[in-house]
């Protein structure tokens, strides 16, 4: 077996000389590929600032370009909506100015309607007032003073002739609705027939409101009016109808067919006086009457004659003043219709006769006093001013 030879000095030298010069290779080598790799990041974060800096400006354009866009996406947005407010509010102008059109056109036909109207009364009503009427005036500063009162305009007068003759075709298409149709409750409104009146009265809260209707024949509603004029304007006449009457005083004579007055009516209760100040007036009217309930053909009926009204006005005083403690003010609003009627189907010739009122009391005892009171008035008024004209006899001969 041969030995194995121990390397020679010369060869353990060449040894360490080959490791010495493979290391240091080594390390040239790693300290070129880390210059290398230095280089390589020098690149790296001169091309990342570069490209930070392009997305920088890049950001700032689009910034730039989207705030002008924004700006100006804003300027229209606010020119769009300051034109359609423009022109919302021109439209509402013009719709305004439509309707106050139509308005005054419809108030001035109604004012022409009624001055036409009233022309005509004066020609064929030139005197309603008996020659030995007692008028009893209340003076014009007394007035001021005591109620408060200042003289009404001729424009003050047709907007409550006006008003009237709204209210109380309210209170007609209201109480005279078909039962069926009637909402109310039927513990407020009663319908009866008494003495030949088809009579419909509703009370709700302090309010009374109420329709009588008659048909007469041979009636003179001409001179029928007339009396019934004379009658309201004179308290002792006027006691004949309503007897607790205490006060009847005229405030304003307007035209020789309206009248501002003052009434105060008894009551034995706790408010021992109602005081009303209304307008008295007597028009010329004409009116589509519903057809006879015999008529086949249902022809609308029309009916031509007058029309009393009264209707409340306001004072400065309307409220209660010292030493009037068991006084109060009562809303009145009232017509007394007479109308010729002619049923040209039939042929027949007759009159209507229609009471309507809506009066504001204050509570509903008194509503319901005032309704009984005006039941009895009504009849005391037929008494008084229709008996005598139709020569009614005794049903005993």
């Amino acid at each position: 077996m041969a030995r194995l030879r121990k390397p020679s000095a010369a060869d353990l030298e060449t040894r360490r000389r080959k490791n010495r010069e493979f290391m240091r290779k080594a390390r040239q080598q790693q300290r070129e590929e880390l210059h290398e790799m230095a280089g390589i990041v020098v690149q790296l974060e001169e091309q990342y600032a570069e490209l930070c800096r392009r997305s920088a400006s890049a950001t700032q354009a689009v910034d730039v370009a989207s705030n002008y866009q924004c700006s100006q996406n804003n300027g229209d947005y606010a020119v769009a909506v300051e034109l359609i407010k423009r022109l919302g509010a021109e439209k509402l102008l013009l719709q305004t100015m439509i309707q106050q059109k139509v308005a005054w056109t419809r108030q001035l036909q109604r004012i022409l309607d009624f001055e036409a109207s009233n022309r005509q009364c004066m020609r064929q009503l030139p005197g309603m007032l008996d020659a030995s009427a007692k008028i009893d005036m209340l003076d014009a500063d007394q007035a001021a003073e005591e109620l408060g009162f200042h003289p009404l305009t001729e424009w003050d007068l047709t907007r409550i002739i006006l008003d009237n003759k709204w209210n109380m075709g309210h209170v007609q298409n209201h109480l005279l609705a078909p039962p069926e149709l009637d909402t109310s409750s039927d513990t407020r409104t009663r319908r009866m027939q008494a003495f030949g009146w088809d009579i419909v009265q509703r009370v709700d809260g302090g309010v009374m409101e109420c329709v009588f209707t008659k048909r007469f024949s041979g009636l003179d509603i001409r001179g029928l009016m007339q009396r019934t004029w004379s009658n309201d304007m004179q308290l002792a006449k006027f006691r004949k109808i309503k007897a607790e009457t205490r006060r009847l005083q005229v405030l304003q004579q307007m035209n020789p067919h309206a009248y501002v007055l003052i009434r105060d009516v008894y009551s034995p209760t706790a408010i021992s006086t109602f005081r009303s100040v209304f307008v008295r007036f007597l028009v010329e009217a004409s009116k589509e009457l519903p057809p006879s309930a015999g008529d086949a053909n249902c022809q609308t009926l029309t009916g031509t004659g007058y029309v009393l009204g009264t209707q409340s006005v306001g004072t400065d005083h309307v409220r209660i003043m010292p030493g009037d403690e068991n006084l109060a003010w009562a809303g009145l609003a009232l017509s007394i219709e007479a109308f010729d009627v002619v049923d040209s189907s039939t042929g027949e010739t007759y009159q209507q006769i229609r009471w309507t009122g809506s009066n504001d009391y204050g509570s509903e005892e008194h509503a319901q006093r005032n309704a009984a009171d005006t039941m009895q008035g009504v009849l005391r008024w037929e008494m008084l001013v229709i008996a005598p004209a139709l020569n009614l006899v005794s049903l005993n001969h």
